[in-house]
């Protein structure tokens, strides 16, 4: 029914994917090359500082990506995510367990940033470890994509999660097989731990984002309806506003859509696949708790009814991600009169 209506929401959308799905693997790049020379490798004909080099210079760009996706994301009208919601890993109305995962990462490789410019000041061994604490936000910034992207089930990020995390096992078996004898009980309880963190965080992945339903389990905020009594657009004239809300699609491959009029946010829409005994989808209009028409629609590059005497196009954008699988969507509503 919509396959043919997706259409292009804000730029931004598309442009804070993309820079997260890179930030995530230039990260993956800078803790692998970090693992990997912290063993004093560096490859048969490349010089040690070479690597060291190279790393910093990923954790540079590590960076710059993060503050370009943090930046396309506040701006992105899409999930409502404000300066706040980017700053204090906590509190935020959009997927806020999984938003403040991200919010601690980007808050622990700040810190790292910080202090290797004042490595003179902090000290050698205060900067190593404060430094040491970088590895820790890569299980937290892959932990954020899955939870938080709108694209968790699409192959490429599954594809792309599931290579860094080869990646990062790789480079940790190749860490941790090399040591003195002295350091074998520690690389023991490192490997037993790394082997926990990596099922459990499988097992998650499986049974969250991976599955139908994510967007609901992970904190989307639930559309509300408002209470306002009469219509925002009362006048003969038709008015066009953007909408908001969720798709859902069950087994059986039937959807229902939820939206809300964000200018008129007393007036919802909802729509439904059709049943047995019915040709068209069904959409139900209503402000408040009153319904004030349930009509069919027909599906051609929009959803097209008649409520009353008012002739009206409902016409969807959302990720063909979110048109298999359900998630938040975002849309426009054009009038031909008012609806009361």
């Amino acid at each position: 029914m919509l396959a043919a209506a997706a259409g292009n929401p804000s730029w931004f959308w598309y442009a804070t994917r993309g820079l997260g799905a890179s930030t995530l693997l230039v990260l993956t790049a800078t803790v692998v090359l970090g693992i990997l020379t912290a063993t004093r490798w560096s490859g048969e004909r490349t010089p040690g500082f070479v690597a060291v080099d190279l790393h910093r210079n990923l954790s540079l760009l590590a960076m710059c990506l993060l503050v370009a996706h943090i930046v396309t994301t506040v701006l992105d009208p899409f999930a409502h995510i404000s300066v706040r919601d980017v700053l204090i890993p906590v509190g935020a109305a959009y997927r806020p367990i999984w938003l403040g995962l991200g919010v601690t990462a980007f808050w622990i490789l700040a810190g790292v940033a910080a202090t290797s410019l004042l490595r003179d000041r902090v000290g050698i061994r205060a900067w190593r470890i404060i430094h040491w604490a970088a590895y820790a936000s890569w299980p937290l910034a892959l932990i954020h994509a899955l939870g938080t992207g709108s694209d968790a089930r699409a192959p490429w990020l599954v594809a792309l999660a599931s290579a860094c995390a080869s990646a990062v096992i790789v480079a940790l078996v190749e860490r941790l097989r090399d040591g003195r004898i002295i350091t074998l009980p520690i690389r023991g309880f490192a490997a037993i731990a790394i082997v926990a963190f990596f099922a459990g965080a499988l097992a998650w992945a499986l049974n969250g984002p991976l599955q139908s339903g994510w967007a609901a389990k992970a904190g989307t905020p639930v559309i509300k309806t408002a209470t306002v009594s009469g219509p925002v657009h009362p006048g003969p004239g038709g008015f066009s506003d953007p909408l908001v809300g969720v798709l859902a699609r069950d087994s059986s491959g039937n959807i229902s859509i939820a939206l809300r009029d964000t200018v008129d946010t007393a007036l919802t829409i909802t729509v439904r696949s059709p049943d047995l005994n019915e040709t068209l989808p069904v959409m139900t209009i209503a402000r408040g708790s009153k319904t004030l028409c349930t009509v069919p629609a027909s599906s051609q590059t929009y959803l097209y009814a008649v409520c009353g005497k008012t002739r009206l196009t409902v016409t969807f954008f959302a990720s063909e991600d979110v048109l298999k699988n359900g998630g938040a969507i975002t849309g426009r509503l054009d009038t031909s009169g008012p609806l009361n």
